[in-house]
């Protein structure tokens, strides 16, 4: 029995380490030797149309910044179509978008009377576009000069049919968890770009900023939440290639209040155990390519919470055979705390990087679990509202 338990304990242990520690160290190092090839823009004579897409509710701080990264570009002006959504906003983002229009003939705004949730807004856009390239993004994404370019030169002479960008997160203010989402955010870019390397595909682009030739876009069914994930997967199924983007830099504020984002979390939580409903039979065969990838990148990472709870368990049960896990034991105990302990020191404002980054992660896998049943009690939840801007 204590064998069982043992074994147990240990491959519950493994769940996470493989995740977040075995397979980053293993694309790293098989992507190490791996050719690179600069992107040389001259090399494009004639670029072509692009249509910028992106839904608004109530994005009065950020829409006239986000307006001029887009017209600031380099990108030939032009060429350049920007088709927007409001979903019934009520603050000054639709007199804002409306004075941009009087000046920028290419803007499109399309404006509701009632909300309709950010799919619904972007699966309407769609149709509004005449394009053959789209570029999704986020009212709160904003653009440098190079952005559009390095997007759309990778549908062109990577023969990708879709392209994430590299979002680099920031915090004005530098204050709650907003290091810790930095950190994370840095590290699944740098993930997805080996995976870009190694497989021809990265495992999910970010909706704030991608690029897709309008043949490879779907529809994304009601009540799926993440969206963008569901695109990726349809693409990478059908054999396209979606490429991750170095040069394609856009900045995004990031929350740095920690139950803003347990909440954005337990959404995406939501979003994602959905996708996997759908999308399983991807992970098939899940020892090589794309299975693989699934498996290790997303699906343990889904698991993890399951997985720490069945190894706390599983250490309670080997405290009779061996007292070792007295301290295991309490250990965890101890770890299951920080979430409110960082809860608190984010109230006073007050910095241990180490206590906050370990609360940060076991407060993250507990939206994950509460996603999880949330999705098996069938929850019907689809409405968008965008977190408190800090910019």
């Amino acid at each position: 029995m204590s064998y069982f338990l043992l074994i147990v304990f240990l491959f519950s242990l493994f769940v996470p380490i493989c995740s977040y520690i075995l397979f980053p160290l293993y694309l790293k190092l098989s992507t190490k030797k791996s050719l690179i090839s600069k992107n040389t823009y001259d090399s494009v004579i004639n670029w072509p149309p692009v249509t910028i897409v992106f839904s608004v509710f109530n994005e009065e701080k950020v829409i006239k910044r986000k307006l001029e990264s887009i017209l600031n570009s380099d990108y030939p002006k032009d060429k350049i179509r920007i088709v927007i959504g409001s979903d019934h906003s009520t603050d000054l983002t639709n007199s804002i978008i409306e004075s941009y229009q009087l000046l920028c003939p290419q803007i499109t705004l399309l404006k509701k009377n009632t909300r309709s949730g950010k799919l619904k807004i972007i699966n309407e856009l769609v149709d509004l576009t005449e394009t053959d390239y789209l570029i999704f993004t986020d009212a709160n994404v904003f653009f440098e000069q190079l952005t559009i370019k390095a997007l759309v030169y990778n549908l062109l002479s990577k023969n990708a049919q879709m392209v994430c960008g590299n979002i680099h997160k920031f915090s004005p203010q530098n204050n709650g968890i907003s290091g810790q989402e930095i950190f994370y955010m840095n590290f699944e870019n740098q993930l997805k770009y080996w995976e870009s390397l190694k497989y021809g595909f990265c495992m999910g682009v970010e909706g704030g900023c991608y690029a897709i030739v309008k043949p490879c876009f779907v529809k994304v069914p009601d009540g799926f939440l993440m969206d963008d994930f569901f695109i990726t997967l349809d693409v990478i199924s059908k054999h396209g290639k979606v490429l991750f983007e170095p040069e394609a830099i856009c900045y995004e504020d990031v929350n740095d209040a920690p139950l803003i984002e347990f909440k954005r979390k337990i959404r995406i939580s939501l979003g994602n155990f959905r996708n996997l409903k759908f999308y399983k039979h991807l992970l098939f065969p899940i020892h090589k390519g794309l299975g693989f990838v699934f498996f290790c990148h997303k699906v343990l990472r889904w698991i993890t919470p399951f997985a720490m709870i069945v190894s706390f368990i599983s250490s309670l049960w080997l405290m009779v055979y061996c007292p070792f896990f007295v301290t295991v034991s309490l250990g965890y105990c101890f770890f299951f705390l920080l979430p409110i302990i960082t809860i608190l020191l984010e109230k006073v404002n007050l910095k241990l990087p180490l206590v906050n980054t370990i609360g940060h992660f076991i407060l993250m896998n507990f939206a994950l679990l509460i996603g999880y049943f949330k999705f098996i009690s069938a929850s019907h939840e689809s409405a968008w509202e965008p977190p408190k801007r800090n910019v």
